[in-house]
């Protein structure tokens, strides 16, 4: 069994992140709004889809999101990035390395591969630079053909992360070891 590292996951989703608020910018649909501290910041808003959902709560268990302070009379999922991809690269996530949490990130990462895959392929041209080294030939769930292509290999996603999902993998968040 070949496992991307849980940092490799976030590192992935936190690129996904900016990638969606620079997308957001561009098409005028940015946000900013208050932190807890009245400062203004950008926000990412994951608008209820759960392809954005689960990486979003990922990252915010972890630490990299934080919650935004809504504006008067509007609803929203908002959170800031507290980290640089640069500082994401760089920060030791070795307390999230465990099975149950791979498990919860490569759960948050297949949400949002199939929003954006077609016939299983991963498309590379919205992927970080680095997915290709530090996720897919590291892992088992991905299979990379002659051609270059990378394809995300659904039944041994199923056998490796939804049987330990469905069997018994009852919290679903993210939790650093031994801890809450």
């Amino acid at each position: 069994m070949r496992n991307a590292t849980v940092a490799a996951l976030v590192y992935e989703f936190l690129f996904e992140v900016y990638r969606k608020m620079d997308l957001d910018r561009a098409e005028g649909w940015m946000q900013s709004l208050s932190d807890k501290d009245g400062s203004l910041r950008e926000a990412f808003d994951h608008g209820h889809l759960s392809c954005w959902e689960w990486p979003a709560g990922t990252l915010q268990e972890i630490g990299i999101l934080k919650p935004l302070q809504p504006k008067p009379l509007v609803f929203g999922p908002y959170f800031y990035p507290v980290l640089t991809l640069e500082e994401c690269a760089a920060t030791d996530f070795s307390k999230f390395e465990t099975f149950d949490n791979y498990c919860i990130a490569m759960f948050s990462f297949e949400m949002l591969h199939s929003h954006f895959e077609h016939r299983g392929e991963v498309n590379l041209s919205i992927r970080s630079s680095r997915f290709l080294d530090a996720v897919a030939r590291r892992d088992d769930i991905f299979l990379i053909e002659d051609n270059g292509q990378v394809r995300f290999d659904k039944p041994r996603f199923n056998e490796k992360v939804m049987e330990r999902w469905n069997g018994g993998l009852d919290d679903r968040r993210i939790h650093p070891k031994g801890g809450d």
